[in-house]
């Protein structure tokens, strides 16, 4: 693996505040090593989410990181939470409540240091992971764009590396790190497509981790170009109704299914700050069906979004 100057030059100055995420494992502490290398230890902000899944385990992973973070002099923010009863209480999955929880706690550090970026240990192979997972969830383009290098404030500077990589880089440096154990129970979802899944693929084909990359780069591309489209298709109906937030309805009417249903998608995932968590084709028809039917109610609400009918003019409006 080779510096991450060359990436971070692309992205971030010396100067940059930077929150990293570390767990202990071997992904994340080689993430860590290798901005050692590559930054200013005093704009560098260590944090680490104790999910209290692990008993001792748990303990012991805290406690590696806190003793690098005091050997490197490095600021270190830490935070224990009952992943399991949150989980039980709000009759979710844990992976989705570990994943909603990490974030949230990463953003506080990152807002409590006015830090220019998060930065996360992603790699090739959950490059490929997550797009599987996707394909079967809920196939549609902006899914199959898997990770991207830059969202918003993460930066996932290993994203263009493999397992591979990063493990030859951890035995070559003599790299301490911890193992989860949990990484072998095929009860949670990512977990069955690592251990089942993949190595099916790759027995097909051994290069599968390069194509994912390849079609992750193609679909974000393509994302791009349907946001720019929907967006450009708003502002001329805003000019054409004269009103702002506003389109015809026959103008919408007149679109293709699949373009409707890309504009009521943007709308959503802009009324909810960039998350998409809930949209459903469901969601999406049921929208699409107000704006349809003349005859329906005057207004339609979901999550943030609201859709009100004026005559023949459709408001939006993000709460």
């Amino acid at each position: 693996m080779q510096s991450l100057t060359p990436i971070f030059s692309t992205y971030i100055s010396s100067d940059d505040i930077i929150v990293l995420a570390i767990s202990g494992g071997v992904d994340s502490m080689v993430l860590l090593d290798l901005v050692l290398d590559s930054h200013n230890r005093a704009n560098i902000i260590v944090a680490h989410l104790d999910h209290s899944l692990r008993g001792a385990e748990s303990n012991w992973d805290r406690e590696l990181v806190a003793s690098i973070c005091k050997r490197e002099n490095i600021v270190f923010e830490v935070e224990k939470l009952d992943i399991a009863s949150m989980a039980k209480n709000e009759k979710s999955s844990l992976e989705a409540i570990a994943r909603r929880e990490r974030y949230n706690f990463l953003e506080s550090v990152r807002v409590k240091h006015n830090s220019r970026y998060i930065l996360t240990a992603h790699h090739l192979v959950d490059q490929t992971e997550t797009i599987i997972g996707n394909i079967v969830k809920w196939g549609k383009v902006r899914w199959l764009s898997g990770m991207s290098v830059i969202s918003g404030y993460i930066f996932r500077p290993l994203l263009t590396f493999t397992k591979a990589n990063i493990l030859e880089y951890a035995h070559k440096k003599s790299i301490e790190y911890r193992e989860d154990s949990t990484n072998k129970d095929t009860i949670y979802d990512r977990n069955r497509i690592r251990h089942d899944i993949i190595p099916v693929i790759e027995s097909l084909n051994p290069n599968i981790h390069n194509t994912f990359k390849e079609l992750a780069l193609y679909m974000q591309s393509l994302g791009d170009f349907l946001t720019y489209t929907v967006e450009d298709w708003l502002h001329k109906n805003e000019l054409e109704s004269w009103k702002p937030n506003t389109f015809l309805s026959i103008s919408f009417l007149s679109l293709s299914l699949f373009f409707q249903a890309e504009i009521i998608s943007y709308l959503y995932v802009r009324a909810q700050g960039g998350s998409s968590q809930w949209l459903s084709r469901w969601l999406i028809d049921e929208l699409i069906r107000f704006i349809w039917d003349p005859g329906s109610y005057g207004k339609k609400e979901i999550k943030k979004l609201k859709l009100e009918r004026r005559g023949e003019r459709i408001l939006f409006i993000f709460y």
